[in-house]
């Protein structure tokens, strides 16, 4: 079972140009997914704002899952609930929300600015494949990826914004895809796949390292000399031979060699 992905790295606060549209329209996707807060003012850090903003984003998505014929992960938007504001990733089927997911650990600046944290895990399932999302700095905590793990997902999605390290080098990034989604491709038995945003954001500079990760390695990722502009990644997961693995990695643990 194939399953093919759509990332669309780019700016936070826009709609799709037509040659995007077409691009990611001729891939016949699957899925399609956005970068963290793609759906907020990015020149206007202010949450209830931001909330209103969300709404106009949410008739765009809806729009856009469907014009695309996809299950379209939206990025994040700042949503208000039980009078909290919170980070909130949406998924969408062809038009329809199938439901929405919190971020479960805001960076303390997120909090400093009023996020609150979530805490429901939310699976979902279209046409067999079971996926979830964890949310930018989430997967900063590996518990996240065994927790995820749990609940036996094909995909982890992971909508993300970067601030920029422009002393970095790309030792250190490499390293760090290693360190963390890598190893949290395996702690979650599952396919990792991370969407950036390029651009700024409340006047901070963001870089884009999109990619998609196997437990065994790093299927596709932007080039460190892409990092800087958008681009859109596509790549084709085989769902039966990761469930293979998940399947003989179990087995092994069960039966360890003596």
């Amino acid at each position: 079972m194939l399953c093919k992905i759509v990332i669309v790295q780019c700016e936070v606060g826009r709609q799709l140009t037509t040659e995007e549209n077409l691009l990611i329209f001729k891939q016949r996707p699957d899925f399609v997914i956005l970068p963290e807060y793609y759906n907020v003012d990015p020149l206007r850090r202010d949450n209830a704002h931001n909330v209103g903003v969300a709404y106009s984003f949410d008739q765009y998505c809806r729009t856009l899952s469907d014009r695309l014929e996809t299950v379209l992960i939206a990025g994040t938007a700042v949503t208000m609930e039980n009078g909290g504001f919170y980070n909130t990733g949406h998924v969408y089927n062809r038009g329809r929300l199938m439901g929405i997911q919190h971020k479960l650990n805001p960076t303390a600046n997120e909090r400093a600015h009023g996020i609150s944290p979530g805490k429901e895990r939310t699976l979902f399932e279209v046409a067999g494949v079971r996926f979830t999302q964890l949310i930018c700095a989430d997967v900063l905590a590996q518990e996240n990826f065994v927790r995820s793990g749990d609940l036996e997902p094909d995909i982890v999605f992971v909508p993300t914004t970067s601030p920029l390290r422009p002393h970095e080098n790309i030792l250190e990034k490499f390293d760090r895809d290693h360190n963390i989604f890598i190893l949290g491709a395996r702690a979650a038995g599952a396919y990792i796949v991370k969407c950036c945003a390029v651009g700024k954001l409340w006047g901070g500079s963001l870089q884009g390292r999109s990619l998609a990760a196997a437990p065994w390695g790093i299927l596709t990722r932007i080039s460190p000399d892409e990092e800087d502009r958008p681009r859109i990644l596509s790549c084709l997961l085989d769902l039966t031979g990761l469930r293979e693995f998940r399947q003989k990695q179990r087995a092994g643990q069960q039966n360890p060699i003596r």
